[in-house]
């Protein structure tokens, strides 16, 4: 069976899959402080062009 990831063992992979699972399954913020959450962009702000000038 070939895992997703080389960087780390099976046990870990499973442990991190198990920690993130909540923030994947769940429809809500991941964080218990609110002001933690990042502000979503706003409607009017411009396009942010990638680093090499590229997005």
């Amino acid at each position: 069976m070939e895992r997703a990831s080389a960087k780390h063992g099976p046990r870990q992979d499973d442990e991190m899959k198990h920690e993130t699972e909540g923030m994947i399954r769940g429809n809500k913020p991941t964080r218990a402080e609110e002001w933690r959450d990042p502000e979503p962009p706003a409607d009017d702000d411009p396009d942010v062009v990638g680093w090499r000038g590229m997005d």
